[in-house]
C-alpha cells in the first residue's frame, strides 16, 4: 500500500469513518515458511557431567570418569554458590539487588540438612492430579515400575563416553595408550606420563579437581564443633626466630616490630582469624597493613572497612601511599574499584554482601576497624550482618580498642564462622598516660595544676584533696564567694575565657603543644573559639602556610561559598593555630582542619567524641573541658571506655615519654568517686545491638535457602543460649530414651491424667494469684502474728497453721514462719517418702484429693516450725491466736539441734499447739467451723486481671473437684505415681523441644511481630512469598516499609524533583530543631499524606507489638532548606532559612543522595520511567558546589 500523508491521509480516514461501504485495505501478509527442521532443534544449556581422567601412579591416564557437575546452570538470580556464573560486569562491584547472596560461611549445618533432602524417594501422598488442565492424558505416578516384559526405560544421563567412543580418533588416540600402559617385564623403561615432569601434567585437570587442597591454604585449624573458638596469644614473651618463621616476608617494616605485631603477622601466614584489641596509638594498623601487603603477593583482595566515611577517606589516602593499588567505595562515589585493596564503610560491605557482589569471590581478607564499634545502638547490628554473611573463604582481621570481653567476641566470631580465632591484645600503651587535675582560673592560678593518676596507673587521693582545697581557696577569695559554691558545675563565659587563656600559657610555657580540647558540646567547641580570638599560636611563617594551603584546598568551590561564614570565621582562627572539629562543620573544613593539624599548623583544637574515633591524629596533650556529656536523653559521666578513647589521643609514639591528660575544674572539683572509675575503670563490655530489620526478613524470604532464624540463631545477641545447645541437646536424648523405656498407661488411667492436667493447671493459676494478694495493703494487715492459715507444703497437706514470723528480703520472695501440727512420731517409711522427693507440685496436687482434706496427727503433742512461701498458702482464715512467736521459734530451734533434741517442748510452745489441736479437731468434726477471708469479696483488689484470675482459679477448683471421684480407688498413689512421672517427663521433653528449637530465640517474638505486619501490609502473601512490592522494600536501604508505601501509592508522581528531594528529607534529617519546621505551602498537603502514611505504619506495628526503629520516624525540620537547595540556590542562602549547623546540613542532603538512589532502583523495578526520571533530575539538582565537593583526601 503507497504511503499517504497530510490532508490526503486525513480526508482517506474520514471517508473510511462516514461512509462504511468503501472497503478497508488488507494489509500485505508474508507467507510462513516451513521448516520441519526447527523441530529437532535443542536450545543450548550447561552440561550437567564432566570427564575426568583417573591416572596411575607414574601419572599415566588409565581411563575417563564421567562425573556429575555441581551448580549446573547457576547464576546469581537462583544461587548461592561461589560455583555459579559471574553476573553482569556494571554489577561486579556493588552487586544487585535481584542477586542472590552468597553461602555464609559457618552455615554448614544448613547446607547438610538440604542436601539431606531425599527428593527422589519424597512421599506425596495419594491424591496427585495425574492430568493437567487442558491436556488430554497425563501420567499416572502409582506406575513407577515398568510392566514385566517391558524394555528397561532409558537412562536420563547421556553417556559421554558411548558418544566419545565413536569418534576415530578417539579409538586410536586410547588404543594407543592401552598398549604403551602394558606392564613390561626387565627393566622399568620411561613412561610417555612421567610423574616427576610437570611439563606433561594436564594442567586443567590439576586446577579443577575438586578433592585438592585450596589455592589459599585458609585454614590449618581443625574444625571441630566444640564450644571454644577463641585462643589467647601469648605476647608476653619475645620471639627470637621471627625471620627463620617468615623468611620472606610479605612487606617489610622500617622498624622493629613489637611482639603482639609478630604475633599477627604469625597468624595472619597461617591465614588465620585474628582479633587486635590493643591500646590506642599502639600500632594495629601494620596488622592491616600486612593483610592488604599478602592479598597482593596472593593476587587476591582486601577489603577494610571503617565505621565512618570520613574515616575511611583518610585510611584511603594513607594506605594509598604504601600500597598504590587502592581503591574507594562510597554511596556516591567509586575509585578504582578493581584496586586489590578496597576502602570502605560496613555499611557498604553489608549492601554488597546481601547483593552478591562478584568481589567476594577474589576476597581474602575483610578487616574490620574499630570493631567495638558493634557497641553502638544504632549500627552495631551493621557488623554482626556483614561477619554472619561473609562466606567461609573470607579471613577475618578484627582491630580494636581494648575491651573486657574481647574472648567473647572472639568466641562468637569463631562459633559462628566455624574457624578458630586468635585473640592478640597489648598489655600496655607504648606512651603511658598522666591525668591531671586543672584548678586555674587565669591569673595567679595559672599554674593550679595537681597530678592525679600517674604514669603507672595509681591514684594520688593526697593531690585530689590538695587541688580541692585549693579550689575553694579560689572560690572564697573571688567575690561573694558563691560563685562556685553550689552543687552545679558551671561558670559564666568570662569565667571561662579566663580559665582557658590560663590554661593555654602554662601549656605553651610547659612545652604541651599540640593540644587536642574535648569539648561535647558542638555549640561550646565554637563558642570557646570565639572566646580565644585574642590568642596566636602561630608564626609568621606557619600562618603563611595555613593561608596557602587553606586557598589551595578552596580554589575549586563557587566564590560565593567560599565566603560563607563558617569558611571565614575558621580561616582565621586556624591562622592563629586554633581549629575545631564536631559534626556541625562543613566536610572540607574538618578534612582541613585534619590536615593542618597532621601537620603541625594547628596547636589547639577544639574537638568532639568523633575526632577519637580510628584516625592516627595524636598530641602531646588532651584536655577534657568537662568530665559530663548529653548523650540524648541525660547529661551522664564519662563512661571508662569513652574516657579512655577520648584520653589515647594524648602521647604521640617516638616523640613524648608520657602523654598529658588535663581534666579542667572550672566549677568544682568532681568528686573522686565519680573521677577514679572514670580514669581507671574497665571500659564497657562488648554487647549486642542486633535488630532484626525488615529487609533482613524479606531477603532471606526470597532467597529461601536461608532461614531468618539462622541469621537470628548466629547472632551475638543469641550466642549464649547457643552455647546451651549442645548440653540441651543431650538432655533432650536422655529424656526421650527414657520416656521410650516407660510402660504405656493403661485406659484406666486416663481419668488419673485428666486429673494431673487440671490439677498442676490449678496450682499454677493459684500461684500467681497468692503472689499477687500477700502484695495487697488489706492482706498485709491480716498478715500478723498468730494469725491462723491453711498451708501445703511436702507432705504437709492442708494443715491449720499459726503465723509466727515475716522474712521480707529485696528481690527474694517473702518468707513466712508458722507452727503446724505434725504427728508424735515421724515413721522412718514416711521420711523415706520424703527423701523421695518428686517435686512440689506431685504433694500439691495430692492435697487435693479427700484423703488428705484433713490432718489427723498421730499421738499427743506433735508440731513442727515450717518456712513457707506465699504459694504454700491455701487460704486465710479469719481465726487468730496470741502466742510469743519469739519464743516458740527460739524454743524450736533449740530443738532442732542434736544436743536439745530429746528437750520437752517450753509451756509456750505446748499452749500454742494444744489450741491449734482444739482448732483443728472442730474443724475435723465441722469444716465450716472455721471462716476465710473472701479474697474476691473482701480485698480490694483494683486490677481486673486479678480479679477474672480470682475467679479463673475458682473456676479450675470446680473442675478438679468434679475429677475427684476418680481419685478413690485403690493404691491410688501408687498408681498416679505412674501417671505423675510420665506427664512430668512429657512436659519436660517439651521444653526441652522449645528450648532446642528457633521458638527461643529472644528475637523469635519480634519476628513473628514483624512477619504480621509484612503480611498484613500485603508485603508477604499467605505462604510467606515475597510479593512485588516486598521485593521493592528489599531494595531499600533504610525506612524500607515507609518509602515501598510512598512509591506504590503514587504519592511522587504528580510532584516536581525539588519537592520529591525536599518531602524525602524528612526521612533522614534526625537533629533536633528550635520551634516547629518551615513547610511551604505546596508541600503541606504532601506532608499531611507522608505523616498519614507513617502513622497507618506505625499503627500496624503497635497493633502486632513489633519493635519500631527509632530513624523510621519523620522529621522535616530541613525540609525548606532542601526545597531551595533543589531549586538551585546558593548555599550562603540557604543557611539563611535555619539554625542548623552547615555540616548537619551537607550529611543530610548527602545522605538524601542515597535514599534518591533507592527509590530509582525502585522505579525501575515496578516499571515506572517517570518516576525513574524524576529520581534522576533530583538527584543532579542537589549533587553541586559546596555540599558534594570530592573530598581531599582522594583530590590531594
Amino acid at each position: 500500500m503507497s504511503e499517504i500523508s497530510g490532508e490526503d491521509n486525513l480526508e482517506k480516514l474520514r471517508g473510511y469513518i462516514l461512509r462504511p461501504d468503501i472497503p478497508i485495505p488488507q494489509p500485505d501478509v508474508l507467507p510462513r515458511q516451513i521448516d520441519p527442521m526447527r523441530l529437532l532443534h535443542v536450545p543450548k544449556c550447561p552440561g550437567s557431567t564432566k570427564l575426568e581422567p583417573r591416572r596411575d601412579l607414574s601419572g599415566e591416564i588409565l581411563e575417563f570418569v564421567e562425573v556429575d557437575l555441581e551448580d549446573v546452570g547457576a547464576n546469581a538470580n537462583n544461587s548461592m554458590s561461589m560455583q555459579r556464573e559471574p553476573g553482569l560486569l556494571e554489577e561486579a562491584t556493588r552487586g544487585s539487588h535481584m542477586n542472590y547472596p552468597f553461602w555464609p560461611g559457618g552455615f554448614d549445618e544448613q547446607r547438610q540438612q538440604m542436601a539431606a533432602l531425599d527428593v527422589d524417594s519424597f512421599d506425596f501422598g495419594e491424591r496427585l492430579l495425574t492430568v493437567p488442565p487442558g491436556f488430554a492424558t497425563g501420567h499416572d505416578f502409582a506406575q513407577t515400575q515398568p510392566e514385566d516384559g517391558a524394555p528397561p526405560m532409558a537412562a536420563t544421563t547421556v553417556d559421554l563416553l558411548d558418544n566419545l567412543e565413536q569418534d576415530l580418533d578417539v579409538q586410536e588416540w586410547m588404543q594407543m595408550t592401552r598398549t604403551e600402559n602394558v606392564p613390561v617385564k626387565g627393566p622399568q623403561v620411561d613412561l610417555k606420563f612421567p610423574s616427576g615432569s610437570a611439563e606433561y601434567q594436564d594442567l586443567d585437570d590439576q586446577i579443577m579437581k575438586t578433592d585438592l587442597k585450596p589455592v589459599l591454604n585458609i585454614s590449618t585449624t581443625a574444625k571441630t564443633f566444640s564450644s571454644d573458638w577463641a585462643e589467647m596469644v601469648d605476647i608476653s614473651q619475645p620471639i627470637s626466630n621471627f625471620k627463620e618463621q617468615i623468611p620472606c616476608p610479605a612487606m617489610d617494616f622500617p622498624f622493629e616490630l613489637d611482639v603482639f605485631q609478630k604475633q599477627a603477622i604469625l597468624k595472619l601466614e597461617q591465614r588465620q582469624y585474628v582479633f587486635v584489641a590493643a591500646h590506642t596509638s599502639a600500632g594495629k594498623t601494620v596488622v592491616a597493613e600486612y593483610a592488604i601487603a599478602l592479598s597482593k603477593r596472593d593476587l587476591t583482595r582486601t577489603i577494610y572497612t571503617s565505621p565512618i566515611k570520613a574515616l575511611s577517606n583518610q585510611k584511603y589516602r594513607d594506605f594509598r601511599k604504601t600500597f598504590k593499588d587502592v581503591g574507594l567505595i562510597t554511596g556516591d562515589l567509586q575509585i578504582e574499584p578493581t584496586a586489590s585493596c578496597l576502602i570502605m564503610t560496613t555499611e557498604i560491605l553489608r549492601s554488597m554482601l546481601y547483593c552478591g557482589s562478584d568481589i567476594t569471590r577474589d576476597l581474602e581478607y575483610v578487616i574490620f576497624d574499630e570493631v567495638h564499634y558493634i557497641n553502638n545502638p544504632e549500627r552495631g547490628h551493621v557488623w554482626e550482618e556483614v561477619i554472619i554473611l561473609l562466606p567461609d573463604h573470607v579471613n577475618i582481621i578484627m582491630l580494636s580498642a581494648t575491651v573486657p570481653n574481647t574472648m567473647e567476641l572472639a568466641d562468637w566470631v569463631g562459633s559462628t564462622k566455624k574457624r578458630k580465632v586468635y585473640v592478640i591484645s597489648t598489655l600496655k600503651r607504648p606512651v603511658p598516660l598522666q591525668h591531671f587535675l586543672y584548678t586555674g582560673a587565669g591569673g595567679k592560678s595559672r599554674d593550679d595544676i595537681f597530678l592525679l593518676v600517674d604514669a603507672n596507673g595509681k591514684y594520688l587521693q593526697g593531690n585530689y584533696e590538695k587541688a580541692v582545697e585549693r579550689k575553694k581557696e579560689m572560690q572564697g577569695k573571688s567575690k561573694g564567694g558563691a560563685g562556685a559554691s553550689g552543687a552545679k558545675n558551671y561558670v559564666n563565659a568570662k569565667q571561662e575565657q579566663y580559665t582557658w587563656i590560663g590554661l593555654i600559657d602554662f601549656l605553651k610555657r610547659n612545652n604541651k603543644m599540640p593540644v587536642v580540647a574535648f569539648t561535647l558540646s558542638r555549640n561550646r567547641c565554637d563558642s570557646n573559639v570565639a572566646a580565644l580570638q585574642s590568642v596566636d599560636l602561630n608564626t609568621e611563617k606557619e600562618k603563611g602556610a595555613v593561608q596557602k594551603f587553606f586557598l589551595q584546598c578552596l580554589a575549586k568551590l563557587k566564590p560565593p561559598d567560599r565566603s560563607i561564614p563558617q569558611v571565614m570565621v575558621l580561616k582565621d582562627a586556624l591562622e592563629r593555630g586554633i581549629g575545631v572539629h564536631h559534626s556541625g562543620i562543613l566536610p572540607i573544613l574538618k578534612e582541613i582542619v585534619e590536615m593542618l593539624f597532621q601537620n603541625g599548623l594547628v596547636k589547639l583544637l577544639f574537638a568532639t567524641e568523633t575526632f577519637s574515633m580510628g584516625v592516627n591524629m595524636p598530641a602531646r596533650t588532651v584536655v577534657f573541658d568537662s568530665h559530663k556529656k548529653f548523650d540524648g536523653l541525660e547529661v551522664r559521666n564519662l563512661k571508662p571506655g569513652e574516657y579512655i578513647q577520648m584520653a589515647g589521643r594524648a602521647g604521640r609514639r617516638g616523640h613524648d615519654e608520657t602523654g598529658t591528660v588535663i581534666v579542667l575544674c572550672k566549677g568544682n572539683v568532681p568528686p573522686s568517686m565519680e573521677l577514679r572509675p572514670m580514669i581507671l575503670g574497665l571500659p564497657e563490655k562488648l554487647q549486642s545491638q542486633f535488630i532484626l530489620r525488615y529487609a533482613v526478613i524479606l531477603t532471606c524470604l526470597r532467597i529461601e535457602s536461608i532461614k531468618v532464624e539462622d541469621i537470628m540463631q548466629f547472632s551475638f545477641k543469641e550466642f549464649n543460649q547457643k552455647l546451651q545447645l549442645p548440653t540441651q541437646q543431650k538432655q533432650l536424648r536422655i529424656a526421650e530414651d527414657k520416656f521410650a523405656m516407660l510402660p504405656a498407661l493403661g485406659e484406666h488411667l486416663q481419668p488419673l491424667v485428666q486429673f494431673y492436667d487440671k490439677s498442676i493447671h490449678y496450682w499454677k493459676e493459684k500461684h500467681r494469684v497468692m503472689k499477687f494478694i500477700v502484695t495487697q495493703a488489706k492482706i498485709q494487715k491480716e498478715l500478723k502474728v498468730g494469725r491462723v492459715l491453711v498451708v501445703t507444703q511436702g507432705q504437709h497437706y492442708n494443715k491449720l497453721g499459726i503465723l509466727l514470723n515475716i522474712k521480707s528480703v529485696l528481690g527474694k520472695d517473702t518468707m513466712y514462719k508458722v507452727l503446724v501440727l505434725d504427728h508424735q512420731f515421724r515413721g522412718k517409711e514416711t521420711d523415706g517418702s520424703l527423701l523421695l522427693n518428686r517435686g512440689e507440685f506431685y504433694y500439691k496436687i495430692l492435697s487435693l484429693t479427700p484423703n488428705n482434706k484433713f490432718f489427723q496427727p498421730e499421738g499427743i503433742g506433735g508440731h513442727a516450725v515450717l518456712d513457707i512461701k506465699a504459694i504454700d498458702i491455701v487460704a486465710i482464715t479469719k481465726s487468730t491466736f496470741k502466742v510469743d512467736a519469739d519464743i516458740v521459734i527460739r524454743n524450736w530451734e533449740q530443738r532442732q539441734l542434736e544436743r536439745f533434741k530429746d528437750t520437752p517442748p517450753g509451756a509456750t510452745v505446748v499452749k500454742a499447739v494444744a489450741d491449734l489441736h482444739q482448732l483443728n479437731e472442730n474443724y475435723i468434726a465441722n469444716a465450716d467451723s472455721i471462716k476465710y477471708i473472701n479474697l474476691a469479696k473482701e480485698i480490694n483488689v483494683n486490677a481486673d486481671t486479678e480479679v477474672d484470675l480470682l475467679q479463673s482459679v475458682e473456676q479450675l477448683g470446680r473442675q478438679v473437684a468434679e475429677l475427684l471421684p476418680h481419685t478413690n480407688i485403690a493404691g491410688f498413689e501408687q498408681e498416679f505415681a505412674k501417671v505423675y512421672e510420665r506427664r512430668m517427663l512429657e512436659i519436660h521433653i517439651e521444653e526441652l523441644r522449645f528450648k532446642n528449637s528457633a521458638k527461643n530465640l529472644s528475637l523469635y517474638p519480634d519476628y513473628c511481630n514483624k512477619l504480621k505486619v509484612l503480611h498484613a501490609l500485603n508485603y508477604i502473601d499467605e505462604q510467606n512469598e515475597v510479593t512485588l512490592k516486598g521485593k521493592v522494600a528489599c531494595e531499600m536501604g533504610q525506612n524500607e516499609l515507609l518509602i515501598t508505601e510512598l512509591i506504590l501509592c503514587n504519592m511522587f508522581n504528580d510532584l516536581e524533583p525539588a519537592e520529591i528531594a525536599a518531602l524525602l528529607s524528612g526521612l533522614v534529617f534526625q537533629a533536633k530543631i528550635q520551634g516547629e519546621p518551615s513547610i511551604p505551602e505546596p508541600l503541606k498537603e504532601c506532608v499531611a499524606a507522608f505523616e498519614q502514611i507513617s502513622d497507618k505504619i506505625l499503627a500496624e506495628e503497635q497493633r502486632f507489638q513489633a519493635s519500631t526503629e527509632s530513624e523510621s520516624r519523620l522529621n522535616f525540620g530541613l525540609l525548606e532548606v532542601v526545597y531551595e537547595w533543589a531549586r538551585n540556590k546558593p548555599f550562603a542562602e540557604i543557611m539563611k532559612l535555619t539554625e542548623v549547623q552547615e555540616g548537619i546540613i551537607v550529611r543530610c542532603i548527602q545522605q538524601l543522595d542515597e535514599t534518591l538512589r533507592d527509590v530509582k532502583t525502585a522505579a525501575i523495578r515496578i516499571g515506572n520511567p517517570g518516576l525513574q526520571a524524576k529520581m534522576e533530575e533530583a538527584s543532579a539538582a542537589i549533587k553541586r558546589d559546596i555540599v558534594f565537593t570530592a573530598s581531599l583526601y582522594t583530590e590531594l
